[in-house]
């Protein structure tokens, strides 16, 4: 009979050093390439204990990418996205600063921005767990940080504000890309090396704002 670990004792202080561990391997090797036996190994437990209080591998991911997504939900401070003046201005703050929390951060980013790779590797049985932490992280922050910006702003009144987060997504989801690909090149990278990423974010959100076409057209 298979142990519900929901109810097995947890020694807190190997509970913490098995999640950095996995925080850590997680960030750097993807789900796949992890090894329980070096989460083990780092934290100074046996892999019985690992299994004991988390299952299996694929449920230690889940729990490692929950607590990636309340760190970073705890340390955020959201004003820099709700006191912007327009949404240029909102894009450029949002990407200086969220650049500035992975150079922080980085095992917790690295865990969030390997996420959506990791969710089609991990099995069947806990696809829908990961897939829902990042549903449920993005609907919130989408509707927490952009709304009290476009609420300010004089949009046409045939553009619904559900479609420009939509594109908002979009933007930030290219931006997280060509963020990480900076990293990987560039691991010792300091906020003021990524000057090239946060003027193509201007440019993008520029184009979301303004349309392409000119005031002739």
């Amino acid at each position: 009979m298979t142990e519900d670990i929901t109810t097995v004792p947890k020694d807190p202080a190997k509970v913490a050093r098995i999640l950095a561990s996995a925080m850590h391997n997680f960030a750097i090797y993807g789900y796949r390439a992890t090894k329980t036996d070096v989460i083990a190994h780092e934290a100074a437990v046996s892999k019985g204990i690992v299994f004991r209080y988390f299952g299996n591998k694929a449920h230690l991911f889940v729990a490692a990418l929950q607590q990636a997504v309340d760190k970073m939900e705890a340390v955020a401070d959201y004003s820099i996205w709700r006191e912007a003046n327009d949404l240029v201005d909102m894009i450029v703050r949002a990407t200086k600063y969220k650049i500035a929390l992975e150079l922080q951060y980085p095992d917790e980013f690295g865990v969030l921005m390997n996420g959506y790779v990791s969710a089609d590797q991990a099995p069947a049985e806990v696809q829908a767990a990961i897939k829902g932490i990042y549903q449920s992280a993005t609907k919130n922050n989408l509707a927490r940080l952009v709304t009290p910006v476009l609420d300010r702003l004089p949009l046409r009144p045939e553009i619904d504000q559900q479609t420009i987060m939509i594109m908002m997504n979009a933007v930030m989801g290219q931006i997280e890309k060509e963020t990480k690909l900076f990293m990987k090149k560039n691991p010792q990278a300091t906020l003021n090396e990524f000057d090239e990423i946060i003027a193509h974010a201007k440019k993008y959100i520029g184009v979301v704002e303004h349309g392409i076409l000119s005031e002739r057209a």
